[in-house]
């Protein structure tokens, strides 16, 4: 598995958060697309989302998932969703899942392991970009580096 540096930059996003156990980490995505689908939203770009660990939970994360959208939205107070202009992250660790797609915390070990090998520091949140290839999915995982990743 080859890791490279990369940054990961998107305008006009839908955002969900939510609390879940981690092996159900693609309900959110659902969620999302159905949220789109139902609001004529357009989509332009992956699904992806964070992960955040939490302490003494291995069985749980803090989710929030993000929709890159062909425009600007104003939502109901009343929704889940929030939009959000821009997110950047100007440096990350980057890691293609292709043969193991929805086993992004194994890619998550193996770029932790990379950069303590290398001296690198990185943040413990961690971006999962869904690829979608001829109808499976692709998960490139990013892991922003300390003081150089803030995503905002």
């Amino acid at each position: 598995m080859r890791i490279e540096t990369r940054s990961l930059n998107f305008d006009n996003l839908l955002i969900y958060e939510t609390r879940q156990l981690r092996k159900d980490w693609q309900e959110g995505f659902f969620l999302m697309e159905d949220f789109t689908l139902a609001e004529g939203i357009y989509k332009n770009g992956p699904t992806f989302f964070s992960v955040a660990p939490e302490k003494g939970e291995d069985k749980f994360g803090s989710f929030t998932y993000y929709l890159p959208i062909s425009e600007p939205v104003t939502l109901a107070d009343e929704t889940d969703f929030q939009f959000q202009e821009g997110f950047h992250i100007e440096e990350a660790l980057v890691l293609r899942q292709a043969d193991e797609a929805t086993d992004f915390h194994a890619a998550y070990a193996e770029i932790k392991k990379y950069a303590g090998k290398n001296n690198i520091s990185i943040e413990d949140t961690f971006y999962c970009v869904l690829l979608e290839v001829f109808d499976e999915y692709i998960i490139d995982l990013y892991v922003p580096l300390k003081d150089r990743g803030d995503a905002s």
